[in-house]
């Protein structure tokens, strides 16, 4: 790779031992994706995902930071989202085991280096903000496909160790996503219907995903009706992220880099766009199947739910029993669930029955352990997501709308 004189000085130890081990660290990756060079980055994207993490990946934080300040200067803003555990619901999901604590520590060592730890989605904009066409170190795939297909600005899978390194030298690898012609769409897609709720439009992010199913694909899709929600993009996002290792997506006359085909394939030739249909929606979602069976746990994750959300589950909840047999997990950022609290939706949320959980998401809390502890087998979400990772960990998934899910959870089987 190509240095600066900067870069090199960085390289040679002139800028302190963090930024040295980061540039050499970042100076293999980009060996590695054929990188030319570096590009200046302003933001960074840390996960503090305590399960990824582990007792080693902590180690080394606190090592980091337990270096004079000289030598662990900061280049970059860093942020880290979802800081801690909600304590009483995770002696419930997991007794035993003090994952508040646990998180607390990766959040207190993140801290002393520099990282602002936040509730929130860094994809939500309530931290950072990079603007259209900004290189950005995001290691968060939720945040990094939504950044490159809905804001426009430019990052790619920046792993746990990538993204550290990008805080401390302020660039990253100039490969991939940086690039405008790895940006342009590889295939187009139709969908010839609107979708109703996120399970479909989980759905055909899914399809698609494992149609690709290649991290340098850049889909195309075009989907009639009227503009979506940002948040029905995102579950769409999420699992072409998640069922196809997919960093980027345009939706034709939405997002900013697609305001037509012609402008979005830049004289590329692509075959004739493929259809997604209703049935292969409703296919997709019924091969999951699950329906007569009772239903263990209803887990509402990831993206964890807006006000309007939780709003909609209190009204579907009022007057209603959650199911003994079944536990209703409500996932929120805290700042929402303290919102929810504000406006009366958490005390009909729990006079039902259901937890309002703040914290980590469902499949990132020790999913598998907590299937052991409780004997859970079917799952039931409203995110096609969890269902993908969930399946890994021994669960029955069966993804539905947040209507079926809520019905189901008070009747304590799957409802078809």
């Amino acid at each position: 790779m190509n240095l600066t004189h900067h870069e090199q000085a960085m390289l040679d130890g002139a800028h302190g031992r963090a930024a040295q081990w980061g540039i050499e660290y970042q100076q293999r990756v980009g060996t590695f994706f054929d990188a030319e060079d570096f590009v200046p980055i302003r933001l960074v994207h840390i996960s503090t995902d305590r399960e990824t993490m582990g007792d080693s990946g902590l180690r080394f934080i606190e090592e980091l930071a337990a270096m004079p300040p000289a030598d662990r200067r900061p280049r970059a803003f860093a942020a880290a989202d979802f800081r801690g555990f909600d304590a009483d619901a995770f002696r419930f999901l997991l007794p035993g085991r003090d994952l508040a604590g646990e998180s607390e520590e990766a959040a207190v060592a993140l801290g002393k280096l520099g990282v602002a730890a936040s509730h929130a989605y860094i994809n939500d904009h309530s931290v950072t903000a990079p603007t259209f066409g900004e290189a950005c170190g995001y290691s968060g795939t939720p945040s990094v496909i939504y950044m490159n297909s809905f804001v426009g600005a430019r990052c790619n899978f920046e792993a746990g160790p990538s993204s550290l390194a990008a805080f401390f030298t302020g660039r990253v690898p100039r490969y991939g996503f940086h690039l405008d012609d790895r940006r342009r769409a590889t295939h187009a897609f139709r969908v010839d219907f609107t979708p109703k709720h996120a399970a479909e439009w989980g759905a055909i992010g899914a399809l698609i995903g494992r149609k690709l199913n290649s991290y340098w694909s850049v889909p195309a899709i075009e989907i009639p009706g009227a503009r979506p929600a940002v948040l029905s993009l995102n579950h769409m996002a999420l699992n072409l992220a998640s069922y196809g290792s997919i960093a980027m997506c345009h939706v034709v006359g939405i997002t900013p880099e697609a305001p037509d085909w012609q402008t979005v394939t830049a004289g590329r030739r692509i075959d004739t766009a493929e259809t997604i249909a209703r049935k292969d929606v409703r296919e997709f979602l019924e091969n999951w199947g699950g329906v007569g069976e009772p239903v263990d746990v209803v887990a509402l994750s990831t993206p964890q739910l807006c006000i309007t959300e939780i709003a909609e589950v209190a009204e579907l909840l009022a007057g209603r029993k959650v199911h003994a047999d079944t536990t209703l997990l409500i996932y929120a950022p805290l700042e929402i669930k303290r919102a929810a609290a504000a406006m009366g939706y958490a005390k009909t949320i729990e006079d039902a029955g259901g937890r309002l959980v703040h914290g980590h998401d469902f499949f990132a809390t020790y999913a598998r352990e907590i299937r052991e502890a409780h004997g859970w087998q079917r799952l039931m979400t409203h995110s096609v997501k969890v269902a993908n990772i969930c399946e890994g960990y021994g669960y029955k998934p069966t993804p539905a709308s947040l209507h079926r899910c809520i019905d189901s959870a008070v009747a304590g089987k799957v409802l078809p």
